[in-house]
């Protein structure tokens, strides 16, 4: 029997029926494509500056010691910066025994609440102390074969000054004047010193120089030896020997809020020196801020001098608004136009001294601000003011170019 063939309209029935298939087929091909590809992230924009840096001006620093005519320097306890009048190395008369007890605490450290090594008194000392006195140097007359601890030696060298103390502290460690003097050498170079040259350790040869701005420096690593520092920073002292009670020679402890040292100096040649150095709080912030004045005619000028400087210095710590609550960071914008505001969820304020940077950078994604500054790291979180939704799939149906063709 012979099978009959389909008719034509079967024919055209039949290819209709195949074509809506595959147009049902591509259809949800496209469908399913558009509902399944990732959509691209949202596009961050920032409309505050990021980062931004923040800084307080120097200028009324540098005017400050250039209001002087004999040099002068300052500087900030924690920080590198120095405004100074004068680059050239001055005297330094007695200012040099802080260079001696700073190297020798590197070579032999003495640690807080340590009486360290106990010294001999030689008939080199009595000698040395015999000379000073010819000179009008500072000297504590002992008998040779007293025995003197380094942290005695110390306290006699920075509080009223001696010098035969501070040579006999050099010379214990370092064996003698020139041992000490190419350890100071060595020392000066490794921190950065260029201006110091020290040819003994008690400050009687005015050849022992160096710039203001170094003194600040030396005054800076003094201050941060805490053994040091409590020795500088003490008004008075009782001592054996029938030596008693011996005063500080730095006239503003005492006399002056907040003063904690450092060292003075006075030769004919050097004329009146003080490395001066007072704390205080600022907003919250503690602070030690250190002046230093060579060259002075008097007393009295060195004293005012450093005061009037520590106090110039006291003035120029600012707080500043680094992040405000609400403040408008920039805006979150999605592939499909919606929209969303950053910015920032609370308010931080930061005291800044000139020389310091404090630096505010808002992330890539607009999640978080850092900030990063001389008093460490912190984080403020970003608000966003509503959020981004998955693109309806009307949307991803009606827009295959920003799907696929991006």
């Amino acid at each position: 029997m012979q099978t009959p063939h389909p008719t034509r309209t079967t024919r055209i029935r039949r290819a209709s029926i195949a074509v809506l298939a595959t147009v049902v087929a591509l259809c949800g091909g496209y469908v399913a494509a558009c509902a399944l590809v990732p959509v691209p992230a949202p596009t961050v924009q920032l409309e505050a500056q990021s980062p931004r840096v923040f800084t307080v001006d120097e200028s009324a620093v540098q005017d400050a010691v250039d209001g002087y005519g004999r040099p002068s320097a300052v500087g900030w306890l924690d920080g590198e910066e120095v405004w100074a009048n004068d680059d050239e190395a001055q005297p330094l008369a007695s200012i040099t025994k802080l260079i001696t007890v700073l190297v020798g605490q590197e070579a032999e450290p003495l640690g807080q609440g340590e009486d360290g090594p106990t010294h001999t008194w030689s008939a080199a000392d009595v000698e040395l102390q015999d000379e000073l006195q010819e000179i009008d140097g500072i000297a504590f007359p002992i008998p040779e074969g007293t025995e003197v601890t380094r942290k005695q030696m110390l306290m006699l060298a920075l509080i009223p000054s001696a010098n035969d103390f501070a040579t006999a502290y050099a010379h214990s460690i370092f064996g003698d004047n020139a041992g000490f003097v190419s350890a100071v050498a060595d020392w000066a170079e490794r921190n950065g010193l260029d201006s110091l040259a020290v040819r003994e350790p008690s400050g009687m040869d005015d050849g022992n120089v160096a710039s203001p701005a170094d003194v600040v420096r030396i005054a800076r690593l003094a201050l941060k030896d805490p053994v040091l520092a409590e020795i500088v920073s003490t008004e008075r002292a009782t001592m054996p020997w029938g030596i008693g009670e011996v005063e500080n020679t730095n006239p503003l402890l005492g006399a002056m809020t907040g003063a904690v040292g450092v060292k003075t100096g006075h030769t004919d040649v050097a004329g009146y020196n003080l490395a001066a150095a007072a704390s205080g709080s600022y907003a919250d912030r503690e602070l030690t801020r250190i002046a230093v004045v060579l060259g002075r005619d008097t007393q009295d000028e060195r004293a005012r001098d450093a005061r009037a400087l520590l106090n110039r210095l006291g003035d120029t710590p600012e707080r500043l608004a680094v992040a405000s609550t609400g403040e408008y960071l920039g805006q979150i914008t999605s592939i499909d136009g919606q929209l969303i505001e950053l910015s920032a969820d609370e308010t931080v304020d930061a005291v800044l001294v000139p020389g310091e940077e404090l630096t505010r950078t808002i992330d890539a994604t607009g999640a978080n601000i850092t900030i990063a500054g001389p008093t460490g790291d912190m984080s403020v979180a970003v608000r966003r003011d509503g959020s981004i939704e998955d693109p309806t799939l009307l949307w991803r149906l009606t827009h295959p170019r920003e799907l696929f063709f991006r």
